[in-house]
């Protein structure tokens, strides 16, 4: 039997209440989803993963690693992986990051499912499964 598999999506994010929420909402949307809570647990899991990763959520300000280097590390180790950078910050703090949110793939927290699914199929158009249509459109991640 050929099972399809889902993509698997590496979500990056400090704030454990925000893990939590952007997870539900991604595996509502026919995602496969590992979690780390910064840049160094994030690189472990790349590095003892052998499955595909489809894409890289990261938030851009998190102690000891920030989105934009912990991107430009896991990019060196699987050039194919897809980047989508969330932060609640301002573009001009952003800006000290590299990170432009009108030329990067970036969507500003909070974000409700719809929002997150519609940019991921923006990343992802040739995902194997259709996203969800989302339960609750008041479930929405932010910085708390």
């Amino acid at each position: 039997m050929n099972k399809s598999r889902k993509p698997l999506i590496l979500l990056v994010d400090d704030e454990k209440d925000v893990r939590s929420v952007v997870r539900l909402m991604l595996e509502d949307g026919g995602y496969e989803v590992m979690e780390a809570d910064g840049g160094k647990e994030a690189l472990r899991l790349v590095s003892d993963f052998d499955n595909p990763i489809t894409l890289l959520i990261t938030d851009v300000l998190m102690p000891y690693m920030n989105g934009r280097d912990l991107a430009n590390r896991i990019t060196s180790i699987r050039p194919g992986i897809k980047v989508l950078f969330i932060s609640a910050y301002s573009a001009e703090i952003l800006s000290n990051y590299q990170i432009d949110p009108e030329r990067t793939d970036f969507i500003r927290k909070p974000f409700d499912k719809k929002a997150l699914l519609a940019r991921i199929d923006k990343l992802l158009p040739h995902r194997l499964l259709n996203a969800a249509v989302p339960k609750d459109e008041k479930q929405t991640a932010s910085d708390e």
